[in-house]
């Protein structure tokens, strides 16, 4: 599950029914809203080392394994299937952090950044007319460095109907 409280500390150490654990869970930003509508949600994760929660996100460094695994999916409570189609891999930058756009010129600013940075070129379009999510997880370089995937929303699917 995905969970959301009002400080992006909480679910670093609580567990999504909130008992402590060291652990944590996968978080959305707490600036974002829960609908996945902004332009730019983030969702953070430990890199376990069992291989849970965003361990895999590492392996989109190598081209090849996006090139096998280029969609990543979030399943809502309301019914919804949500598609998005990877476009970036980003090493360790505060970048991509930013979830508010001033204006359409700003928010297409930020996205080709988002690109020009990505460690390959996935061809992958992306517009202001699109909503994208970030996945964060940390390195195994450190807790301090980041590796970022960031996917367009394609589809979205609610109950067996298909919406794009």
């Amino acid at each position: 599950p995905i969970v959301q409280t009002t400080d992006n500390e909480k679910y670093l150490h609580k567990t999504f029914s909130e008992n402590d654990n060291t652990l944590g869970t996968i978080f959305l930003n707490a600036d974002n809203n829960a609908n996945f509508n902004d332009r730019n949600s983030i969702i953070y994760g430990h890199r376990m080392k069992d291989g849970s929660m965003f361990r895999k996100l590492d392996e989109y460094k190598d081209k090849s394994f996006w090139e096998a695994n280029p969609y990543f999916y979030i399943y809502t409570p309301d019914g919804r299937e949500i598609v998005y189609h990877i476009y970036s891999a980003v090493k360790d930058t505060d970048d991509v952090y930013l979830t508010g756009f001033e204006n359409d010129e700003a928010y297409q600013s930020y996205l080709d950044m988002t690109k020009r940075i990505a460690i390959y070129d996935t061809g992958v379009e992306v517009t202001t007319a699109d909503s994208v999510v970030t996945l964060s997880t940390c390195t195994s370089a450190s807790d301090e460095h980041r590796f970022v995937v960031i996917g367009v929303k394609e589809q979205e699917n609610q109950m067996g109907q298909t919406k794009n």
